[in-house]
């Protein structure tokens, strides 16, 4: 048994899919199914099975699997810990960071963090707050930035900005000459979301069913950028994060609708695997992305 084929059957595992499996690992499918089966004669056990279409753990595959992601967990604590300790700071850094955080948050902190340690190696995955969280942990990602709220113990957890979701529309809206608009209004209009699975689809979602309205969703697009656009060419609204929008609203392509009593707002948060051995350099990190955001909120109050 190797490394390598622990990887494979714990992304497999993960999905519960070979093909998902090869695109996460950019390998082929032949050779995910391969090096399983390997792992399985070397085990003497039956790792998977299919019920019809549909992939299965078997109890061998599921005590298995907790050791494996243990292995591997141990594996990339030792590479990083063996970086750091190569000197002068040197090291990797592993950011992750849902859509919003990654777009609009994370590359400021992270350019600002590599402007004062250019010798170290930092990089930063974009993916869904469900997968970020799954990649923490299983260590392959160190700190992740990702919108909240995230209630899981699995994690410590801190709040590192305040966000708000407002509603945007085109400039040739009938809305954009409003002062606000009514929570019946706003879900009366052609709506332009993200995918199903996007935390601020479910957080928008929710608000409205709360004030007893139904979103008319008209489009589902993939991702934040692709929403904006669409409300840009006025082909409907929209509710988004302020961090994703300052630019167009600054141009004068996207207008901020206050609505009537509707104010939605959540944290940001950073966050690491509960109980994992942090080093040197992401201790540094995280203490320089607090510091940062503080600076940062003094800056905005000076020019209020």
């Amino acid at each position: 048994m190797n490394l390598n084929q622990v990887q494979i059957f714990c992304a497999v595992a993960k999905h519960l899919s070979f093909s998902m499996a090869a695109e996460e690992l950019f390998i082929t499918q032949p050779a995910v199914s391969q090096q399983v089966k390997a792992l399985e004669r070397q085990l003497n056990v039956k790792l998977f099975e299919r019920v019809g279409h549909k992939l299965f753990l078997t109890e061998a595959g599921e005590a298995a699997l907790t050791q494996c992601q243990a292995m591997l967990t141990a594996k990339a604590e030792m590479d990083q810990n063996l970086a750091t300790l190569r000197g002068s700071g040197r090291g990797r850094l592993a950011l992750g960071a849902n859509t919003t955080g990654g777009m609009y948050v994370a590359p400021a902190i992270m350019r600002a963090f590599r402007d004062l340690s250019p010798e170290i190696e930092a990089t930063l995955q974009i993916e869904t707050t469900n997968r970020i969280l799954d990649r923490v942990m299983q260590n392959m990602i160190d700190v992740a930035i990702v919108t909240g709220p995230v209630e899981d113990r699995r994690f410590t957890i801190r709040d590192l900005y305040e966000d708000e979701v407002h509603l945007i529309v085109s400039p040739s809206h009938p809305f954009a000459g409003r002062a606000s608009v009514s929570p019946a209004e706003a879900a009366a209009e052609d709506f332009a979301v993200p995918e199903p699975g996007s935390r601020t689809r479910m957080l928008i979602e929710s608000a409205f069913h709360n004030q007893g309205h139904r979103l008319r969703v008209t489009m589902q697009l993939p991702g934040t950028e692709a929403v904006k656009k669409a409300v840009e060419a006025n082909l409907g609204v929209a509710m988004v994060s302020r961090y994703a929008i300052s630019r167009e609203v600054a141009l004068g392509v996207l207008t901020r609708v206050p609505i009537d009593g509707l104010a939605i707002e959540r944290p940001i948060h950073i966050l690491h695997r509960k109980g994992k051995h942090l080093s040197p350099l992401v201790r540094r990190f995280l203490t320089f992305a607090s510091e940062f955001v503080l600076k940062q909120s003094v800056s905005d109050d000076g020019r209020e």
